[in-house]
């Protein structure tokens, strides 16, 4: 699943356990469920924030070249 698809898995999975309906093996299931959901984002998240700063780093080698070229 992408992030998206899983930020609205994790919104459902708060409003079945915000319903009085929901018996409490139910809402352990589903915390469970939202658990591992949130760990998936997480690490998205993670791999997201590194492609970032990597793509960040490139673009301040190219700065600092281009730079260090119009001095010539």
């Amino acid at each position: 699943m992408t992030f998206e698809e899983n930020l609205k898995k994790l919104e459902e999975i708060v409003e079945k356990m915000d319903s009085k309906d929901t018996s409490l093996d139910e809402g352990l299931k589903l915390f469970d469920r939202g658990v591992s959901i949130a760990g998936e984002c997480m690490k998205k998240l993670e791999e997201s924030s590194g492609k970032v700063s990597e793509l960040t780093l490139q673009l301040d080698k190219l700065r600092v070249k281009e730079d260090t070229n119009g001095e010539n």
